[in-house]
């Protein structure tokens, strides 16, 4: 048992740290901010650990759980002590004005069932982890084979594409198919097993545990700070951890698509809460997590480069933004007509846009042409149990948010950003060879899951009117507060 304890230490210090800083860069006790910093902390400080291992190799020595936590250590006293002193300062961190007093009695009712099932279905996934072998096909060639052998060797072995591979007299280096994936979800496989003390695949798959529960509690959190009653904020949680395709993805730990899911997804939430309210706290959560999407799989930077067109809209306004859509319309044409450009990037290899063709390093080579088989796509999202209703609910929400369109500018951006993700999904589709993945009913699913807790997000503030004061307006009445001038007696 020792080994377990050792595990549940390594898991655990780094999301108690990251749990004090995150709280503390908060201040206020807002409804949400406890299920929030439980949830995004959990994440961050995962990928934090992963920088702490690479670190440790890049410096020479053998990869193990002493010196990363010792630093991890430091960091929890230091921010103890800092809440510490806060808190006699009078900054109230603990007692949150949650809502729960002031909803109906049946409302408390159906909130404690709902939390209860939660807790019954989490309770599950985390049995399924704790009993279940190493399972995944993707797992055993891709995403475990690495911190296996790392964990075997107790160094960080360097894996190389196969003619190097070949080349190698000595058998320094390793090789597999996937060798360019970039390697923080090894990474975050091998660190419980080096506090276990060797190679287990429970240990291994636990952070997948972690990660469910780190996206339940951001999402439950961003929908309290939205202004989502307790009830109807764990009814979009109960959707979103209920939706078989991602309880799937937990119990058959060892996949990177949950972790492209909630790192994606829980930077889309912040993003979306600073659009609407400007809290640079959510948007520096938001600019974290999405800059860590490349490091989790090759496509992460896809997903990175989705956040553009929303910015471009947020920064650029009436004419500026116009005279933008018309040059991009022009370079098209242009483009085109010269039937594409192909150009190298030293380091990187060859670059080739076509209207026929689009070949990028490492993340591979498309061939462009429309193949409009919407059968598969239909059964996949409103026939099979993959998704129950979500898809419905997500027309229902495409339809209902039209008015508001034109009424509140944050509510066009957040439109941008989800048109954004669907049209990158459907030129994957529908305009590539990746439609034999719907066709074949396999990765067309587990890709669609990347952006689903963000679409559900969306549908929610689409039903529920976004409550509390921006940050921005609460800026503006204290300073008109601190400007006035009284009145003197006379």
């Amino acid at each position: 048992m020792e080994g377990w304890w050792l595990v549940g230490l390594a898991l655990g210090l780094p999301w108690l740290v990251s749990a004090i800083w995150l709280r503390l860069s908060w201040g206020e006790a807002p409804a949400g901010i406890w299920p929030l910093t439980v949830g995004y902390s959990y994440i961050l400080g995962s990928l934090a650990v992963t920088l702490l291992l690479r670190s440790q190799a890049a410096l020479g020595f053998t990869p193990n759980v002493v010196a990363p936590l010792s630093i991890i250590g430091s960091l929890a006293m230091a921010g103890g002590w800092l809440a510490w002193r806060r808190g006699k300062s009078g900054l109230n961190f603990g007692r949150v004005e949650s809502g729960w007093r002031q909803q109906p009695l049946w409302q408390q009712i159906l909130f404690v069932m709902l939390l209860a099932w939660l807790g019954w279905r989490l309770a599950g996934l985390a049995l399924e982890i704790w009993w279940r072998p190493l399972y995944p096909w993707d797992a055993w060639t891709t995403w475990t084979v690495r911190p296996k052998v790392w964990a075997e060797l107790g160094r960080l072995a360097p894996f190389v594409d196969p003619p190097r591979w070949l080349a190698d007299p000595k058998g320094a280096f390793y090789t597999i198919e996937a060798w360019t994936y970039p390697a923080t979800v090894p990474l975050l496989v091998l660190w419980p097993t080096l506090a276990f003390g060797g190679w287990n695949e429970t240990a291994a798959n636990l952070p997948w545990f972690g990660a469910a529960l780190g996206l339940g509690f951001g999402f439950y959190g961003q929908a309290r700070l939205w202004g989502a009653t307790p009830m109807a904020a764990l009814i979009f949680t109960w959707l979103l951890l209920s939706l078989p395709m991602l309880d799937t993805h937990v119990a058959l730990a060892g996949y990177a698509d949950l972790w492209m899911t909630v790192v994606f997804s829980l930077a889309a939430l912040a993003f979306f809460q600073w659009v609407r309210g400007g809290d640079r706290r959510q948007g520096f959560l938001a600019l974290l997590l999405a800059a860590a999407c490349p490091l989790i799989k090759l496509e992460g930077t896809v997903w990175l480069v989705l956040f553009v067109p929303a910015l471009v809209v947020i920064w650029l306004r009436g004419l500026r933004l116009w005279l933008l859509g018309t040059l991009i319309v022009v370079l098209g044409a242009v483009w085109w007509s010269m039937g594409g450009v192909s150009f190298a990037v030293p380091g990187l290899g060859e670059f080739q846009l076509r209207p026929d063709l689009i070949k990028i390093p490492y993340l591979g080579q498309f061939n462009l042409v429309y193949r409009g088989t919407w059968g598969p796509v239909i059964k996949n999202f409103l026939v099979l149990a993959n998704w129950h209703l979500l898809w419905y609910l997500g027309l229902a929400a495409a339809v209902a948010v039209i008015p508001a369109l034109y009424t509140e500018r944050w509510r066009r951006i957040m439109a941008v950003f989800v048109g954004s993700c669907l049209s990158m999904l459907f030129v994957l589709f529908f305009l590539t060879d990746a439609q034999r993945w719907a066709e074949e009913y396999t990765s067309i699913n587990r890709v669609f899951l990347h952006c689903v807790p963000a679409l559900l997000f969306w549908i929610m503030t689409v039903f529920i009117p976004a409550g509390g004061e921006t940050p921005q307006a609460v800026s503006r009445k204290a300073v008109k507060a601190s400007t006035a001038t009284e009145q003197p007696f006379v």
